[in-house]
């Protein structure tokens, strides 16, 4: 143990005395030969002579005795470390620049990878996450739609391929009795959804079977925020009563750690029942889905088998309008992500090109720094270093500047990291969980080992074709003109310029579909525009005409304030998502198959909506006090829907519509007016079919109170909320903010998008020129003196440039082609990303050759010029 320990500390260098003691010990040796051949009757002179004999070659036993005192391999490892270190120092502007491309390389896509990680790859907090589905129902037009209550009893008492199920959906409620009045958000669920979720209370129970029942009490478990938040913390709050839309919920418990399952703040939990509507009715719809969880080794696929088998004996027994209805299944990972898979895998996959070019650059800088150093390897192993040793020191040099590269990549990949958070948009799932966890960081370390040994493939591939005679004879800077460096280094630009021009046209399609969504004319005119949302409790406003006295006070009272214009109200306003839709079918017009009914979306509106909106009418008349509960229902179709069924939208007018088509009961109504096309879903999505009703024909509880203002509409704020409390002070305000925001906030994560993609693109734009200027500065430096000869040879300066720049525009070219075939290849994941131009724009596709073009054109132009300054006497002289 002793002698391991010695060996260690030699190794680190804490005995410095290695060559005095080993000298010691061998002159000792030595002397005791002397003595013995002494002893023997030889004189001091064939004593000593014969002693040197049988020790052997004094260098030889040295050698051995440092390997046998010492970890030859580690040793070896420590001075090439040291070397490295000393180089590093050495070379303060190489390596500073080599150390900030690898760090922004690779912490780029650990910050992106740490968001990745939260959003997509991080398992579900829920036991046995991986199983859990999101269950819907589906048609010939739709999926994921809401499951009826029949339909989930069935497949819960039926199915042999879930352990268990739970339906949920969200609710809105208004709590009053302590202080003012406010708006709480619900999670209206059966009682296994807390079995599903690992939820457990700190206080009280959960739900159990009987509180699913229609006749059983009213009862209410509250999140641990909530409890402090809005009930003091109570201690006792277990059989205390809460007051929800005007009814008494008895509170039964507290949740010990709310499971975020709706992904938004939830107040309470609620017990899901059924209506007698949706008792008895197989087709009568609420907002419940379903939440499954599968068996251990079944199949997706097989689940949603099981689950039609029981959807298609159900339309047996009970023959109905939704007889072609299926189940719909989707993993809850899958489900929870949607689109923003498809948004971060290009965010990763773009950032990853990132990388590709930092290792590119450095790759073209090392081989650079390899020619220079060429002469020295030569010497080394004119001297006695074998080529395995030349390349475990070259390899030692690049993983450890690679290993600092990558230290402080991570460090910029937190201060990435956090503004990823604050820039992104609130809705993306888990984002805020990003951080630098063990995961993440165990993919930076292997990221910056992939990055060292890829780089170091470049010193390693160069070292191996070092001629002893040739450069021992040449001047370094010429040493490493040989055909396979100008090879390497015509592909690293090549790379590099593909890689730009890829990065280019993915940043610059999304910047103009953010442009043109950007620019859109909504349809309306959103300026100077208020929304104010609301959400009336049923308790106090149950009948339909408290509903609607209410909405005329406060729009009169409002229409009575000094600074407001006008006033109208609509169930779902223009960019508000999809309030709702159904199914219909043109009176007129051939009876639909089942699977060819067309759906629509379904608002309601009052008389002055469209007038407060701006929103202009192509045909016919807009929706007026004349349309009256009782009377003729009347409807205004938007000109998507017009279109779609006649040549001439006011060919429109007082044709018939029937809501829920040939096959399902709803009313007929008559068109009256045909309306300009507003975004229901947001800027970037196209518009949609939809009908408007009448407000008093179709009374809903939930509005959107618009209004236009005279001057700022930020202004009016205060005025508004005085207004309403005025009208009823237990009303609580769901939103209240601009139109501009409202439509705003739908291209938040376009936004975002664009902006990390255009950051991509700038890095890599940087990164490509500093390479191909650090490559063609260096050719010029290895063709000084066949330039020179030129030039004493009677070449003029546009010879030279026209032959030295020839090279630079070939691999150009190259690198264009290769880049614009990539970027074509690119475009068919942007499909789903683009709006208002086509994946293939031309105009994109040429400004990012352009600015490939460019980059050559300024990476090339000072050592062009550097070629056309050269002094060929002087030059000449040098040889």
């Amino acid at each position: 143990m002793s002698q391991w320990w010695s060996k260690i500390e030699r190794a680190l260098g804490r005995r410095r005395n290695l060559a005095s003691e080993l000298e010691q010990e061998i002159d000792a040796h030595i002397q005791f030969l002397i003595d013995e051949n002494q002893e023997r009757g030889m004189s001091l002179e064939e004593a000593r002579a014969a002693a040197r004999c049988e020790f052997g070659n004094m260098t030889t036993v040295q050698e051995r005795s440092y390997q046998s005192w010492q970890f030859p391999r580690f040793e070896s490892l420590l001075q090439d470390i040291r070397y490295a270190m000393r180089g590093i120092l050495r070379a303060p502007a190489f390596s500073l620049v080599v150390i900030l491309t690898l760090a922004v390389g690779i912490g780029a896509n650990t910050a992106i990878f740490s968001a990745v990680y939260a959003v997509l790859l991080k398992p579900l907090p829920f036991p046995s996450g991986e199983r859990l589905v999101w269950l819907g129902e589906s048609s010939a037009k739709a999926s994921g739609i809401s499951v009826t209550w029949i339909n989930f009893e069935n497949w819960r008492m039926e199915n042999h391929s879930f352990e268990s199920m739970a339906g949920f959906e969200k609710a809105d409620l208004t709590l009053t009795g302590r202080g003012q009045a406010a708006l709480t958000h619900a999670g209206v669920v059966t009682n296994e959804f807390f079995r599903l979720t690992g939820s457990r209370p700190i206080m009280g129970r959960l739900f159990a079977a009987g509180d699913d029942e229609p006749q059983s009490a009213a009862t209410v478990v509250v999140t641990k925020a909530f409890w402090a938040k809005s009930l003091s913390a109570d201690p006792h709050i277990v059989g205390k009563t809460m007051t929800l839309n005007g009814s008494a919920h008895i509170v039964i418990g507290v949740l010990g750690r709310d499971p975020d399952f709706f992904l938004q703040p939830i107040d309470y939990y609620l017990p899901l029942r059924p209506t007698a509507a949706q008792a008895s009715k197989r087709d009568a719809h609420g907002g419940m889905r379903v939440l499954g969880l599968l068996k251990p080794g079944v199949t997706l696929s097989q689940a949603r088998s099981d689950l039609d088998t029981i959807m298609q004996r159900l339309a047996q027994a009970d023959p109905g309008p939704e007889d072609d209805h299926r189940a719909f299944a989707q993993f809850l990972t899958e489900q929870r992500t949607g689109d923003l898979r498809h948004v971060f895998v290009l965010l990763m996959a773009s950032v990853c090109l990132v990388l590709v070019l930092a290792c590119a650059n450095i790759g073209g800088l090392l081989l650079i720094r390899m020619t220079t150093r060429a002469r020295e390897m030569a010497i080394r192993t004119a001297i006695g270093a074998g080529r395995r040793r030349l390349a475990q020191q070259l390899l030692t040099e690049t993983v450890l500047i690679t290993l600092v590269g990558g230290a402080f990549g991570s460090l910029l990949a937190g201060f990435g990291l956090r503004a990823i958070k604050v820039l992104g948009p609130r809705d993306i799932p888990r984002l805020s969980e990003a951080g630098l966890n063990l995961p993440v960081l165990i993919f930076a370390a292997a990221l910056t080992l992939a990055v060292a040994l890829v780089c170091s493939l470049v010193p390693l591939v160069s070292s191996d074709k070092i001629n002893l005679t040739t450069l021992l004879k040449e001047s370094s800077t010429g040493s490493g003109a040989g055909r396979i460096g100008h090879a390497l280094r015509g592909g690293l630009v090549i790379a590099e310029l593909a890689v730009a021009v890829i990065l280019l046209f993915t940043s610059g399609i999304l910047l103009r579909s953010l442009w043109a969504a950007e620019i859109l004319k909504p349809g309306f005119e959103p300026s100077h525009l208020l929304a104010l949302e609301l959400q009336l409790p049923p308790l106090p406003y149950k009948s339909e005409g408290a509903i609607l006295d209410f909405y005329g006070r406060l729009e009169a009272a409002l229409r009575a304030q000094s600074g407001i214009e006008s006033v109208g109200a609509v169930n779902c306003p223009p960019a508000a998502g999809d309030c709702g839709d159904w199914w219909y079918s043109v009176v007129e017009k051939p009876t639909p198959s089942r699977q060819d009914v067309p759906v629509t979306m379904v608002n309601m509106a009052d008389a002055a909506y469209f007038r407060t909106m701006r929103i202009p009418l192509v045909a016919g008349r807009a929706l007026s006090d004349e349309d009256r509960a009782g009377g003729p229902t009347v409807a205004v179709i938007n000109e998507a829907i017009a279109r779609a069924w006649w040549m001439a939208p006011r060919s429109a007018v007082g044709r018939h519509i029937k809501l829920g088509g040939p096959y399902m009961e709803g009313p007929v109504i008559e068109i009256v007016g045909v309306a300009a096309n507003v975004p229901q879903i947001g800027l970037d999505s196209p518009p949609l079919p939809e009908i408007d009703l009448p407000a008093v024909q179709r009374v809903d509880a939930a509005m959107v109170v618009m209004i236009r203002t005279r001057g700022n509409p930020e202004s009016m704020i205060a005025t508004v909320r005085q207004t309403l409390a005025s009208i009823d002070g237990n009303v609580p305000i769901q939103s209240l903010k601009t139109a501009d925001m409202w439509l705003g906030a739908t291209l938040v994560q376009r936004r975002f998008t664009t902006l990390l993609l255009v950051l991509f693109a700038g890095i890599a734009v940087i990164l490509a020129s500093i390479g191909c200027y650090g490559v063609f500065n260096y050719w010029v430096s290895c063709r000084r003196q066949e330039i020179a000869i030129r030039m004493a040879m009677g070449a003029g300066t546009i010879a030279i440039l026209r032959r030295t720049g020839r090279q630079a525009a070939m691999l150009g070219v190259i690198g264009l082609v290769v880049g614009l075939t990539g970027s074509w290849g690119a475009s068919r994941w942007l499909s789903s990303l683009v709006f208002g131009i086509s994946a293939h724009d031309p105009i994109v596709l040429g400004a990012a050759a352009l600015s490939a073009m460019l980059i050559v054109a300024l990476a090339a132009a000072v050592p062009l010029w550097r070629a056309t300054q050269i002094d060929p006497i002087e030059t000449l002289h040098q040889v």
